[in-house]
């Protein structure tokens, strides 16, 4: 792991836009627990952002906030601004496929963001930068999209620190700084911060079912209202739907990076996708 590496590139970042806030995104996985340790450790750190998406294991959401606490990390969990999970499935069916996903992830995880943009900028050319901990190793749509560690798109700055680490980079430098291990994440192999279940597999309701029985039935019950609406009441039903080029960009949605390794993954487009993560302009 070159940690010196994943420090200037942060160093330079700040230093080339300048922003009033320097913001980790912490999702309760070990790749961003990496990255927010190192952000932290830089002078212009702002604090720690949790998009707490209404739908995923409680116990994800308090490593996240008993870690924050731990190292004095301030932390700011927002939720949804405009609507739940439960009222996504409702006016539409259980999320399945790339465009239902395109949806949820703009509702549950991108509006929370903005906001919380808009909310700290200091004025109209501010610049907000978000550290993450998206890695180039971990799957061949990250190889393909993620080539440089710093993406402007407005006022929001994202960064990268740890891109070319590997995920034995990410396992040694948690033993090495002491870092505590999200349960989680070594049951799942995902934090499940989110399980809206838009690019799930069927059968990964089964092992979610044995370790975190509560959310697998509030799942259920909700497959069983929309059943009784007549609409689609599948979770993890993520073959249905059209290829979107807008999905090569999701930064907030780094556990669905596995479900891009699908066959039909291959064939969506590699051109520059449209600016989604983002809307707000400077």
């Amino acid at each position: 792991m070159d940690t010196a590496q994943a420090r200037a590139i942060l160093d330079a970042a700040v230093v080339e836009f300048n922003p009033s806030h320097v913001f980790a995104l912490f999702s309760g996985g070990h790749d961003s627990l990496v990255s927010t340790y190192l952000t932290s450790q830089h002078p212009r750190f702002s604090g720690v952002i949790h998009c707490n998406t209404g739908i995923g294991i409680e116990e994800t959401r308090q490593f996240v906030r008993e870690t924050c606490a731990r190292h004095g990390w301030p932390l700011i969990e927002r939720m949804p601004p405009r609507v739940s999970w439960e009222e996504i499935c409702l006016q539409g069916g259980m999320p399945g496929g790339p465009m239902k996903h395109l949806i949820t992830y703009h509702r549950l995880k991108n509006e929370a963001v903005k906001q919380i943009v808009a909310e700290s900028k200091t004025h109209r050319f501010d610049r907000i930068l978000l550290s993450t901990g998206i890695r180039q190793e971990e799957s061949t749509r990250r190889m393909r999209l993620h080539p440089v560690p710093t993406r402007r798109e407005g006022s929001l700055v994202w960064l990268s620190p740890i891109l070319e680490w590997t995920a034995l980079d990410v396992g040694r430098a948690i033993e090495a700084w002491g870092l505590k291990r999200n349960r989680v994440v070594d049951l799942l192999h995902r934090s499940g911060e989110c399980l809206c279940g838009a690019l799930a597999r069927p059968e990964e309701i089964e092992e979610i079912e044995y370790w975190f029985p509560k959310v697998a039935k509030r799942i259920h019950q909700m497959e069983r209202e929309c059943e009784r609406l007549g609409l689609p009441n599948r979770w993890g039903s993520h073959f249905s739907g059209r290829r979107d080029a807008r999905q090569q960009w999701l930064p907030l949605c780094q556990d669905c990076r596995t479900r891009w390794d699908e066959p039909w993954a291959s064939q969506v487009s590699d051109k520059k996708a449209p600016d989604v993560a983002y809307e707000g302009r400077a």
